[in-house]
């Protein structure tokens, strides 16, 4: 068995992660932020997915964000569950991309994978401490099929066997800033240049949009992204 562990509700109003580890008993789980989840909040102080490596002596994610890097040290595979306030359909994030995490990623049976460049990243995010990490994005939060959803990934990475090779590759290379009112494109259906974006604004260029009208993002209408060969 691959030596994986799952981590969950980082953001405390992603509840559903919880549910999926334990439904399942393949691989250990770390529940992230439970103060932040008992009270149905993205946070307590600060955004844990933005406050590692930590601080033992810091505030509530920074103290969470060390403990959470001690408790994944001995595996090599990290799977960081999230959900989002927008209608998406399954897919992987990485940082630091190399084969590895592309492998990783077809084992889990993934058909998306997307790649946040360092410039867009804040290299402070569990996946950046991960030796292997995907963080997985599913919504929106009260969907009732996430849940089976990443119990096939999982189910998946434990057979070992489960290759997709028609795995779809995207790296973000620009954000998409407006108003995010009456929003008229959708998430991985191609936006092409001049296209409406919104009643107001039009697309400069051709783009793959990705989380388009995430709740957490402000001001921000989606990441724009771009389809690469793997």
């Amino acid at each position: 068995m691959e030596n994986l562990i799952l981590v969950c509700c980082l953001h405390g109003n992603e509840r559903y992660g919880l549910e999926v580890c334990k439904s399942q008993s393949l691989f250990p789980f770390v529940l992230a932020n439970k103060k932040a989840l008992k009270e149905n909040k993205r946070f307590i102080d600060t955004d844990l997915n933005r406050s590692f490596p930590g601080k033992f002596n810091g505030n509530h994610e920074e103290k969470r964000a060390a403990e959470i890097l001690s408790e994944i040290k001995n595996s090599k595979y990290v799977l960081d569950l999230h959900s989002s306030s927008n209608n998406c359909p399954i897919f992987g994030i990485i940082t630091k991309p190399n084969n590895e995490k592309i492998e990783f990623a077809k084992k889990l049976g993934l058909k998306r994978l997307i790649i946040m460049p360092e410039s867009f990243a804040s290299g402070k995010s569990l996946i950046d401490f991960a030796d292997c990490g995907i963080s997985i994005e599913v919504g929106p939060h009260e969907r009732k099929e996430n849940v089976q959803e990443v119990l096939e990934l999982i189910k998946n990475f434990g057979e070992s066997k489960n290759y997709n090779e028609n795995l779809e590759l995207f790296e973000v290379f620009d954000i998409i800033k407006g108003k995010t009112n009456n929003i008229l494109i959708n998430n991985f259906q191609e936006v092409k240049k001049a296209q409406k974006i919104n009643e107001n604004q039009a697309a400069e260029f051709k783009f793959t949009p990705i989380l388009v009208g995430e709740s957490a993002y402000t001001g921000i209408i989606c990441l724009a992204g771009r389809k690469l060969s793997c």
